[in-house]
């Protein structure tokens, strides 16, 4: 019979696993989308699987919150009381709802008003996820080793990298829905190009923070930070 422990983790590493997986999809279908050596309508459905395949790594970050919390729970790095784990839990299914009407809403009014609050939540989330960080490596707050508040610390950048993706990649929306409705042109394509490789390195920079997060959740190092 699987413990609660032995679930929970095993939850933890599919998240690794799918959020990476995804990411280097999206990644692979990008290089479709900006190929102007395809038709239209190639490109489009390039797009559509890629707008898909970007869900994933989208709910498995929502999820790796009160996941990895519940984890850490387990193994007795955390100290917070029983009501917090259930704030948190409807928290993330409020905010994995939230994830699913932006994609389902997209290009539409509520669709923006909605991407708008979740960058403004993600904003909020970084800094309380590196508040935390810091407490524990100074050894207060709720955090009781180093290596859970470097994994803090790891997930503040990740969701920074996201955000950065996000402003960085801006322009992109209104350059693809120009292309698809008036056709390619040298500057449309320019901005397109320009766009992607803009945000890139945050892409790269998401892969390499997962895998430091994964070999920090193993190794589990103690830095010496804590008095």
């Amino acid at each position: 019979m699987l413990e609660p422990y032995t679930l929970i983790k095993l939850a933890h590493i599919l998240l690794f696993v799918y959020w990476l997986g995804g990411d280097i999809g999206v990644f692979y279908s990008a290089y479709y989308v900006r190929d102007r050596s395809l038709s239209l309508e190639a490109r489009q459905v390039a797009l559509r699987i890629l707008g898909w395949v970007d869900q994933i790594p989208r709910y498995c970050l929502v999820l790796m919150l009160p996941v990895g919390y519940s984890l850490a729970r387990q193994v007795g790095v955390v100290r917070l009381p029983d009501v917090f784990f259930v704030l948190l839990w409807v928290i993330a299914a409020l905010w994995l709802a939230m994830v699913w009407a932006i994609h389902r809403h997209a290009g539409t009014p509520l669709g923006e008003k909605l991407r708008s609050i979740d960058l403004g939540w993600r904003v909020v989330l970084v800094a309380g996820l590196a508040w935390d960080a810091w407490q524990g490596f100074q050894g207060r707050g709720h955090l009781l080793a180093d290596w859970i508040s470097i994994k803090f610390l790891l997930f503040a950048l990740l969701i920074s990298c996201g955000i950065m993706i996000r402003v960085r990649g801006r322009p992109l929306g209104a350059a693809l829905r120009e292309l698809f409705a008036s056709g390619s042109t040298p500057e449309l394509e320019a901005r397109i190009t320009g766009t992607f490789a803009r945000t890139r390195p945050f892409v790269l920079g998401i892969w390499a923070l997962l895998v430091i997060a994964a070999w920090v959740g193993l190794a589990k190092p103690e830095m010496g930070f804590t008095p």
